[in-house]
């Protein structure tokens, strides 16, 4: 049977983590010469905290080779391994992972590129964690297919932390905010977090997302996220139940986004994930 191994990037709490059986490593978030280990030196809520407080604006850092080469060798880690990590256009991590991998000589250790990141990445975990005795190409394979089917749309509170990580530049962050643009980003097929679309304001921005799911398909459940408050998540989860998508109490199921993706999108962010229909 396989052991699934990911990452902090997929927003696993403890006690989820512990309830499937899957060991999650975490990523480096660095204020200024101050090293913090996602979940371990500091939580996502202590994240956005200092994130609105320290004038270092934060990084991350991908979990490297010599790490996952002691992780891999671990007594505990000597069953095959099916290791579930961060979209490999967003961080090299997963390279990380299969040259460790090679190192030690292991080849059965699988490690699978979500193209995605926080609950898109915790979907594939939970998929996976169900499927775990079942061959590694084979599961493999059953995630390739929810993958393959699956959105995530992000409204974004504020276009200042895409400029401050690089991804825009400082006169479109300063007239998004003079226009009350609210930018909508989603998660590409190749695993980028890309803009795909804008609206003035937030009423027509959670319309806009809200109505992206109502092709879901109802075999996967539909999943909201927020980045610090939970203000416009609710907005998003009661415009979405208006669908049937889902029901006013998704909000209760929402998760904190983890620091990696929240170091570019800033707080006051809210999303949802679901699977598209066959």
């Amino acid at each position: 049977m396989l052991k699934i191994i990911t990452d902090s990037a997929a927003n696993l709490s403890a006690e989820e983590a512990k309830e499937i059986g899957a060991e999650v490593l975490p990523y480096p978030v660095i204020f200024g010469n101050e090293t913090l280990l996602d979940g371990a030196d500091i939580s996502v809520e202590g994240f956005y905290e200092r994130l609105a407080s320290d004038p270092n604006h934060p990084h991350t850092s991908q979990i490297n080779v010599a790490e996952f080469e002691e992780v891999f060798s671990r007594p505990e880690n000597s069953c095959p391994l099916f290791v579930v990590l961060l979209s490999s256009a967003l961080s090299g991590t997963a390279d990380c992972a299969r040259l460790a991998a090679k190192n030690l000589g292991r080849d059965d250790i699988y490690v699978y590129d979500s193209l995605g990141a926080t609950i898109m990445e915790k979907t594939l975990v939970y998929a996976a964690a169900a499927r775990r005795d079942m061959a590694a190409e084979e599961l493999a394979a059953a995630l390739d297919d929810i993958r393959s089917r699956m959105e995530l749309y992000a409204i974004v509170d504020t276009l200042e932390y895409l400029y401050k990580g690089g991804r825009l530049k400082k006169s479109t962050a300063t007239l998004g905010k003079i226009l009350r643009i609210k930018p909508i980003l989603t998660v590409s097929r190749e695993g980028k977090v890309e803009m795909c679309g804008k609206a003035i304001g937030t009423t027509l921005a959670v319309r806009n997302v809200a109505k992206r799911v109502e092709n879901a398909d109802p075999e996967f459940p539909v999943s909201f996220l927020y980045s610090a408050s939970d203000t416009l998540c609710r907005k998003l989860v009661a415009e979405t139940a208006k669908t049937g998508a889902c029901t006013e109490n998704a909000i209760n199921e929402a998760v904190n986004l983890c620091p990696v993706i929240g170091v570019h999108v800033g707080p006051g962010a809210a999303g949802v994930c679901f699977v598209r229909k066959k």
